[in-house]
């Protein structure tokens, strides 16, 4: 989720071509949160859903150097997203998120690493972080790469952002909202903090 809208917002001298240079990956986390949180039965994994949700995002450099007009395609589509993203979700939360996270935060590596073990829970979390993260971009971006290869991004405009003000009122919106709900959900977990933020 690039934060073109409210840096632009905030400081109009920077242009909306730098500001696809700025991703602000982390306000993702919420969503992912609550679906851990209305998983219900179906158990789904709460690293898995993490590393989903911001995943999309790796492409945003490389696209951008790419194309040089656009910061999102293949992973930021359904079609790359659902394939590509839950591939590199997969990998990025059994291989790597024990020992970052393990390493940065005071949790117990083998109980992050129990919860990050392969299955279809993992995949299926992987898969859902990854569609959230597109999906909440169609919020705040005029331009979509939904249905690419099988449309171009010009072909899906978001439905939502002009109901929103356009796309820097709606980019300010979403994020503050994220930035709201990350704050209102790391204050109800205070017990147990850090397994309840990142293990589930």
């Amino acid at each position: 989720m690039p934060d073109r809208g409210i840096i632009h917002l905030l400081n109009p001298s920077v242009t909306k071509s730098q500001c696809k240079q700025l991703p602000v990956t982390p306000l993702h986390y919420p969503i992912a949160k609550i679906i851990h949180r209305l998983g219900g039965k179906i158990k789904l994994t709460l690293p898995a859903l993490i590393v989903g949700s911001m995943v999309p995002d790796l492409e945003v450099p490389f696209v951008f150097l790419w194309t040089g007009t656009q910061d999102r395609l293949v992973l930021h589509s359904l079609i790359g997203g659902l394939t590509f993203g839950t591939l590199i979700t997969v990998a990025l939360t059994v291989l790597l998120y024990p020992v970052v996270i393990s390493k940065v935060f005071p949790i117990d590596k083998m109980r992050v690493k129990a919860n990050c073990r392969f299955s279809f829970s993992l995949v299926l979390s992987a898969s859902i972080g990854v569609l959230s993260h597109v999906l909440l971009d169609v919020a705040n971006h005029s331009y979509n790469p939904l249905f690419w290869p099988l449309y171009s991004t010009l072909q899906t405009p978001s439905p939502i952002v002009p109901l929103l003000g356009g796309e820097l009122l709606a980019s300010f919106i979403v994020h503050v909202l994220m930035i709201i709900l990350i704050i209102a959900l790391l204050m109800s977990d205070r017990k147990n903090f850090w397994n309840k933020t990142f293990v589930g």
